[in-house]
């Protein structure tokens, strides 16, 4: 049950915080501490080592952990109220808080012996290790992330096609309908990007309709695939759409529409220009009578045959190049025949098989409990709610979790990864940071196939999606383990209410005091304003989470208190001013060990002793606007020993180079980012070209000077990512293989003055993407010819996007130059032209 574990994990975690905080006492050496201590550990193990017996549940346990869930609760509670006395009032009631922690101990105690009962009678095996162990983390690091496709659906995908391309040049809608997991998304992304439809559309915009939909968000969402304003009332939204759409031959996907009045809300005819020009809308639904309403001409999904059902599921359950073993396989192809030919249901079996141990017994539990049904999602549902029993306990509450989000969100993992940890549901670990243990967490929930990666960066998954029939059973788990309440009228969701606050008045800040993550809102006061944050807010003993948002051109001004919220793990305000800590001798100094993220911080001063009160921060960003000054101390920034991912950015005036070059960047560098330094190519290259873990760099608007760059060899030895913008002095780069000898994503932006591409950069044999967005035509065309180059060369992995635009006149000469040389056979080229009317 996820809410037990959960809540043990909480109280774990808690009991672990309050020891090691400097300024308030805590009996820990009580013995009735450290017997609540040992239960916790002991029911956590039994928690794990119960969802590891492989599979067999038993009533008594089931009805204990709900018992063990409010117990933890209670302890918790018990605690947290100590510290709110402490903190309130500077002292506590001894006799009363020993009383109830004698309770709380007592029952943790019994709970403990009922555990160690269940646990005799069932013959539990002890738990695996998991994702918080080092190695794991060392996995995560090193296993490729796999890639979703399509199986058994070739023929469907050809006749997609083949109304997307061919006669009649009216405009056509062209409905794909199935049951729900049937792969109807899957197909039109499948089609979305298929070569053939890049190169025959000249835009394809897609917009996720959802049962509980809003004109204005589908309009928003069509419009930002063609980088136009989203702002305005709906007629102007509409009327902005179709200007932008005529006289352009479009594919538009309309992905989950559940029923006609979405359709007619959309009022489509006035909506999609029809110029004869061969444009198509997509729109998948479930529902076969609008499907039938919207076209004669539909695509109906079925369900896979035999052999493709059986080939989907060796794909998610085996690793590659492995297949079933022999003594499996009877078992396997019964577990796949239950799954009655249902992509879905297979893939997400499949997953959970692929982290489970082959032992024969497990399997064959796994085939008995996949219950036959004869409806369409809850058919489905019984499938996926397999892969929830199965799930180990720490991943439980995890996964629950996503089911608080909207159906069909767009799911940031940054964004998750801070609620996990601040709702406890991560556990500590002595080899890994709590954030390296919630990345593997999400990346075991990616490999069992429960989440839908949307997009991914250098860490891995950055974006997702739930599956709606995924996210139903989140929903109906939670609300049957009470570890969500939702409520039925408005379909808001909630969790305990002591650990997320999203909005909150500086005068209620003392009365949350145990709250762990803190989300304030400021975009409606008036603007510019400097915000000054109440000092009560370092009265937050447990806060480990700080977003605020602000205006443009607002500030938060943080109290000297803030250098005492020693839980603080991450601060992230749109910008933020810290006070410099006040000095402290060695004995008394707060030190700051849990702080992992501080972003946008502005003109920080880098002091010996604001370095000593951070020393294990990991993500920097820093701005500076004020007059330049050695005050702000730049080579201390070699002091982060532990920092991979700076962001500094400068107000664009020259001053700021000389400061900028004599910043010391720490050799652990990953990541940086670079915005109007100044610094010229030889200087940039002389600063950052050395550091040896350097995976990604950025360089932003006015980041460097200078017409010519000539890269070193020798320098750059690990850079993975290269994205230079606006820098708009840029006329020659003389860069070949040698010189970024391991680049795979090559990104360019806004370079006008740009006179050629360098060819050999394609030469690069880890090179997967060159982007190349609004630079010169001459840069342009060469890249495209770079792209020739290397297919006639078998080069078949190189891919190029381009993005040109420009006035009637250098549009037409664009295509005159590219339609001579032939550059766009490729299906390797991803071309849009946008008018710059």
């Amino acid at each position: 049950m996820a809410a037990a574990f959960a809540a043990l994990v909480s109280l774990q975690n808690n009991l672990r915080l309050i020891h090691n905080h400097p300024n308030h006492t805590f009996p820990f050496e009580d013995e009735q501490i450290l017997s609540l201590r040992r239960s916790v550990c002991f029911l956590i193990d039994f928690m794990e080592s119960y969802d590891n017996s492989h599979g067999v549940r038993r009533e008594t346990a089931e009805a204990l952990e709900i018992r063990i869930a409010r117990a933890a609760q209670v302890a918790e509670d018990v605690i947290e109220a100590h510290m709110v006395d402490q903190i309130r009032c500077g002292k506590t009631r001894p006799s009363r808080f020993l009383l109830d922690l004698q309770k709380v101990a007592l029952g943790m105690d019994y709970m403990k012996r009922k555990a160690s009962n269940v646990k005799a009678r069932s013959g539990m095996l002890d738990p695996p290790p998991h994702s918080s162990s080092s190695s794991s983390a060392a996995a995560a690091q090193s296993t490729p992330l796999p890639t979703s496709s399509m199986v058994g659906f070739d023929d469907i995908l050809l006749k997609l096609l083949d109304l997307l391309t061919g006669v009649p040049l009216s405009r056509r809608v062209i409905p794909i309908q199935g049951m729900g997991g049937m792969g109807k998304t899957t197909l039109a992304i499948n089609a979305f990007q298929h070569p053939c439809i890049v190169q025959h559309f000249d835009v394809c915009l897609w917009a996720t309709i959802s049962q509980e939909y809003s004109i204005q968000k589908i309009l928003a969402q069509l419009l930002s695939c063609m980088r136009r304003s989203t702002s305005g009332t709906v007629g102007e939204m509409r009327e902005r759409l179709y200007k932008s759409l005529y006289g352009l031959r479009y594919l538009i996907v309309l992905d989950d529409m559940w029923t006609l009045e979405a359709w007619d809300d959309m009022n489509v005819k006035f909506l999609f220009p029809d110029t004869n020009d061969g444009s198509r809308v997509v729109v998948t639904t479930r529902n076969a009578n609008v499907a039938k309403h919207l076209s004669d001409c539909r695509v109906a999904m079925s369900f896979l045959d035999e052999d493709s059902s059986w080939y989907l599921f060796c794909q998610n359950a085996f690793a590659k190049q492995q297949g079933c073993p022999p003594e499996l396989e009877e078992t396997a192809k019964k577990i796949v025949a239950r799954c009655k030919g249902l992509p879905l249901a297979i893939v997400v079996v499949g997953g959970h098989l692929r982290k489970s141990p082959t032992i024969l017994v497990y399997w064959e539990n796994v085939a008995q409990s996949i219950l036959y049904s004869t409806g369409n999602d809850e058919q489905c549902l019984n499938v996926l709610s397999l892969s929830y029993r199965y799930l180990p306990a720490h991943l439980k509450p995890c996964f629950l979790l996503l089911g608080a989000y909207p159906e069909d969100a767009k799911i940031y993992a940054h964004d998750v990864l801070k609620i996990w940890i601040a709702e406890g549901f991560i556990q500590h670990s002595n080899t890994c940071i709590l954030e390296e243990v919630a990345t593997q967490y999400l990346r075991d929930l990616f490999m069992r196939n429960l989440i839908l990666v949307d997009r991914y960066d250098y860490k891995g998954v950055y974006r997702f999606k739930v599956h709606d029939l995924v996210r139903e059973l989140c929903l109906q788990t939670a609300k049957k383990e009470e570890f969500l309440y939702v409520f039925e009228t408005s379909g808001a969701i909630i969790t305990r209410e002591r650990r997320v606050v999203t909005s909150l008045t500086s005068e209620s800040i003392l009365q949350q005091v145990n709250l762990r993550y803190l989300n304030v809102d400021l975009v409606y006061i008036p603007r510019p304003v400097l915000y000054y944050l109440p000092s009560s807010i370092s009265f937050l003993w447990n806060l480990q989470i700080l977003t605020i948002i602000v205006p443009d051109q607002s500030k938060v001004i943080a109290p000297y208190g803030i250098w005492e919220m020693l839980q603080l793990r991450q601060i992230e305000v749109d910008t933020i001013c810290l006070i410099e800590p006040l000095p402290a001798d060695q004995a008394n100094q707060l030190v700051m060990r849990n702080l992992y993220t501080l972003f946008k911080v502005e003109n920080f001063r880098l002091s010996e002793e604001v370095c000593k009160r951070i020393p294990n921060v990991r993500e920097l960003q820093l701005s500076y606007c004020d007059e330049v000054s050695w005050y702000y101390c730049p080579r201390n920034l070699g002091c982060f020993h532990q920092l991979q991912n700076l962001a500094l950015k400068f107000d664009g005036n020259s001053k700021w180079r000389e400061f900028a070059k004599s910043l010391a960047f720490p050799s652990s560098l990953r990541v940086l980012h670079l915005n109007g330094c100044g610094v010229d190519w030889e200087e940039l290259t002389m600063m950052v070209g050395s550091l040896p873990h350097l995976e990604k760099l950025l360089l932003l608007r006015n980041s460097v000077i200078g017409s010519v760059w000539t890269p070193v060899e020798g320098k750059f030895c690990h850079l993975k990512f290269l994205i230079i913008y606006a820098c708009h002095d840029l006329v020659c780069w003389n860069a070949d293989n040698s010189h970024f000898p391991v680049l795979r994503h090559l990104y360019l932006r806004n370079l006008s003055k740009l006179i050629e591409f360098p060819s050999g950069i394609g030469e690069i044999a880890t090179l997967e993407h060159i982007d190349m967005r609004f630079c010169s035509a001459s840069s342009t065309i060469s890249a495209m010819r770079t792209l020739a180059e290397q297919v006639e060369l078998a080069n078949e992995s190189l891919r190029l996007t381009v993005y040109f635009r420009g006035d009637e006149e250098t549009m037409e000469s664009f295509k005159n130059e590219v339609r001579e040389e032939g550059l766009t056979s490729s299906t390797n080229l991803s071309l849009h032209l946008l008018s710059s009317k």
